[in-house]
């Protein structure tokens, strides 16, 4: 009988969980909608931030569904904001990146970076606006560095312009809400 074992050894275990780790690097920064980096930050500047840009102020039934959406995204957000004035969006993100937005006048569904819905001057608003924000909770130098991020492009704005999958009314119509 010609029975082999395989053994697991310390090099196959280190192996395996970079590959792992390498693959999730690469999908979270294909997705991301707009980068940061934050310099002399608040060390409660994201707390401050979802207070006043707080998701508990959110009642409607189907900006909460969209809410557990953005929780939920594949990329867990660290931090949600929920924007109400003009316009009204959620936002996913954690300290460098922006990962996830949901806003009804873009399409009826949750959107990443790579998403053919939403285009480059979208993209760039929606990291503006949270970069505004941080901005409130930074010393001059961080600001200076800020306002200079905000006129870059966003990393993967074009890359969807090609995208196979051509946009229909019913992307960006919105669901009818039984009651």
């Amino acid at each position: 009988m010609n029975k082999k074992i395989f053994k697991i050894t310390p090099v196959a275990i280190i192996f395996t969980m970079l590959v792992l780790n390498s693959c999730q690097f690469a999908n979270s920064e294909t997705s991301e909608i707009g980068r940061m980096s934050p310099t002399c930050l608040d060390s409660l500047a994201w707390k401050k931030i979802c207070q006043e840009y707080s998701i508990d102020s959110i009642k409607d039934p189907k900006l909460l569904s969209k809410l557990k959406d953005v929780k939920n995204h594949f990329i867990k957000p660290d931090y949600i904001l929920y924007f109400k004035d003009g316009p009204e969006e959620i936002i996913g993100c954690d300290w460098y990146f922006i990962r996830v937005v949901y806003n009804e006048k873009i399409a009826d569904q949750t959107l990443t970076g790579l998403d053919p819905l939403l285009g480059n001057d979208e993209q760039k608003r929606i990291r503006n606006r949270v970069l505004k924000e941080i901005m409130k909770y930074q010393c001059e130098e961080g600001r200076k560095e800020t306002l200079e991020e905000m006129q870059e492009d966003v990393p993967f704005s074009e890359s969807h312009k090609n995208y196979p999958l051509k946009m229909t009314p019913e992307m960006t119509e919105p669901e009818s809400i039984e009651k």
